[in-house]
């Protein structure tokens, strides 16, 4: 896996790669202005693109016009129209003299290639720039070019040459001019893989944790792939514990650094949550791992690589076989099977091939040197036949190429209609919350600034009434300060309304800070009743939404409140526990307890039953005279 951080820096190579590409007339500086907007806009990149070529007076100019649109189609996903794109661009910079923005192009496209499984063009491209970096004693692309190449043979399988060129990479970038650790990460991500897959736990993890030596003291979100690829060799280790810890802390790196829903961010997800789903399986814990299955395959068909669908239908027939799913097992087994015969076997078939061939010349050559009087006979005829074969072979050639072109434009076609749908929803959803939020915070800024401000007043002018000398020590005194104590109750009340509309989602850590701020002041308070609160660790995590946040906050308070008020009671308790997938909160008391029917009409129960109804949860009740009460809430 190639480390996010550096991905992010190839793609700010492309501009840098135009910079230096070195364009001096007016007309040309023009022209590159309206490629960076086609570069970087999300809607109108393709009328943008159609002003710049149409700008285009010189061959520098369309060289520049190809090399952007091999990059656009290479980062959003485009593969063919990249490899189409990148493929002139190169003839472009070859007729023109200029090499310096060749090196993204053959990057490029060997990542395109290597994205669809054609390991073999993917390989070719890579040595290509390689030795047009060597050549030209370029650092940064040779080094570059070296660590891409362990990576492609490790996919290709290859390990013995993985770790020669990962080796090769990771000696080049520590002795470089310039050190870069980024590279020095990658080289070692690379180096580790070959070693995990090619069966070298150890040697694996030993790279693998060179990396924080190199990340110490600096951000370790850098290092989200070597987490997931630490978790990867544990798992291969059947140390599953240990493995999906390093897998969670992977998933919360990614969930914070990938924020742009590209190729690399398809890919990422999509290991991450089948190496999980792998340790549930393992750990025959079938219902989570069904539910993880469903993550991997939608971010494995999301980022068209045909490693990661390898990987899923392999792990995805394991599970189904553990499970006794007949049926499933078959459907993954053959999907397995037909991406590895299709894609992954295709190179080798073809260096059979190669040899074949060679041999069956070797072969004919001998029977020619053997039998002279039939040379020019069946050199006649051979030639003849190849003729037809030929013909027909080309008919059939082009018949397919334009079948295929026409198959794969409408399918791209389909494809963008879907995505610019689904772009116009995200952005209506975007707006709709956008417009809800700022309406929230007119409203708690209107509470704050207004209704706050004028019950501290009261507050104010209520304290100063209290020590005027003409009600001193009088039953008003005592009126004015049981005002005072309301009023500053009533602030409470609205600072905790505030903060939960200002909250568009609230965990139970938050949560539970309040509570236990309530059961302090009630402690306070009453000094003959002992509270007690505890609340599951596994839920401090569990986020929830305001409405829902702020209602059992409420239910709890009303509870406590009723036991001291109204129950007297010695001892409260409440207790906060998940349950398989809900969430159970029990509030009991020894108090003196009461009929439930003779008190269900009253509005503080009433109101409790109604707050967690609205979420969408259960309120049960059970008191007697003299035997406490005990409320149930799950939600």
């Amino acid at each position: 896996m190639i480390p996010y951080k550096l991905c992010l820096m190839i793609r700010k190579l492309y501009f840098v790669s135009l910079i230096l590409f070195g364009f001096s007339i007016v007309s040309a500086q023009k022209n590159g202005s309206l490629l960076g907007k086609a570069f970087n806009s999300k809607d109108s990149s393709n009328y943008y693109f159609k002003l710049a070529k149409n700008a285009a007076t010189s061959e520098s100019d369309l060289a520049e016009y190809y090399f952007c649109k091999n990059a656009r189609c290479t980062d959003y996903n485009q593969p063919d129209s990249a490899v189409i794109y990148g493929k002139i661009a190169l003839e472009k910079f070859k007729k023109i003299g200029k090499t310096g923005a060749a090196f993204s192009v053959f990057n490029n496209i060997s990542k395109v290639y290597q994205s669809q499984g054609q390991y073999g063009k993917a390989v070719q491209m890579a040595l290509e720039g390689l030795q047009m970096a060597e050549k030209e004693k370029n650092e940064y692309w040779e080094i570059m070019f070296t660590i891409s190449l362990s990576n492609k043979y490790h996919d290709f399988e290859n390990y013995a040459k993985g770790t020669f060129y990962g080796k090769k990479g990771y000696e080049l970038a520590k002795n470089a001019k310039k050190p870069n650790n980024d590279f020095i990460s990658y080289a070692l991500n690379t180096l580790a893989i070959n070693f995990d897959d090619w069966n070298f736990p150890e040697k694996a993890l030993l790279y693998h944790k060179k990396n924080f030596e190199y990340q110490k003291g600096k951000d370790t979100l850098k290092l989200g792939t070597t987490y997931n690829n630490i978790g990867n060799t544990l798992l291969k280790m059947k140390k599953f514990q240990e493995a999906s810890r390093w897998f969670n802390r992977c998933l919360k790196i990614y969930e914070v650094t990938l924020l742009k829903k590209d190729d690399a961010y398809y890919y990422n997800f999509a290991t991450v949550y089948t190496n999980l789903a792998q340790i549930a399986t393992d750990l025959n814990n079938f219902e989570k791992a069904e539910k993880l299955f469903v993550k991997a395959k939608y971010f494995c068909i999301k980022s068209t690589n045909a490693e990661k669908l390898r990987d899923y239908y392999y792990q995805n027939a394991k599970f189904n076989k553990k499970r006794k799913d007949l049926q499933k097992t078959i459907d993954s087994q053959e999907s397995y099977i037909k991406l590895r015969d299709s894609i992954f076997n295709k190179d080798r078939d073809r260096s059979l091939a190669d040899l074949e061939a060679k041999y069956q010349n070797e072969k004919k050559e001998r029977e020619i040197v053997a039998n002279k009087s039939k040379i020019l006979e069946s050199e006649f005829l051979l030639k003849q036949k190849n003729n037809q074969f030929l013909l027909v072979g080309l008919l059939l050639i082009g018949f397919l190429v334009v079948g295929f072109l026409m198959y794969r434009q409408q399918k791209l076609k389909n494809t963008q209609q879907a995505q610019t749908f689904e772009l116009k929803q995200a952005i209506s959803q975007i707006e709709t919350q956008n417009k809800l939020q700022n309406q929230r915070l007119a409203i708690s800024k209107d509470l704050h600034d207004n209704i706050g401000a004028q019950l501290t007043f009261i507050i104010s002018s209520v304290e100063t009434a209290k020590f005027a000398p003409e009600i001193a020590n009088t039953k008003l005194g005592n009126k004015l300060t049981k005002i005072s104590d309301f009023t500053k109750d009533t602030i409470i009340e609205l600072r905790d309304t505030i903060w939960a509309m200002n909250s568009s989602e609230i965990s139970f850590e938050d949560l539970q800070i309040r509570i236990s701020n309530f059961i302090e002041k009630a402690n306070d308070v009453s000094e003959n009743s002992i509270f007690k609160f505890t609340i599951d660790a596994n839920l401090n995590n569990i986020k929830l939404s305001s409405i829902t946040g702020m209602n059992i906050y409420r239910t709890i308070q009303e509870a406590v409140n009723n036991a001291l008020k109204h129950a007297s009671a010695p001892e409260i308790v409440v207790a906060i526990s998940a349950i398989n997938d809900k969430i159970n909160i029990l509030i009991t008391d020894n108090g003196f307890g009461f009929n439930k029917d003779a008190v269900m009409q009253g509005n503080g129960l009433q109101n409790m039953q109604k707050r967690i109804e609205e979420i969408g949860g259960t309120f049960n009740i059970k008191s007697e005279p003299g035997k406490g009460t005990k409320i149930s809430i799950l939600i």
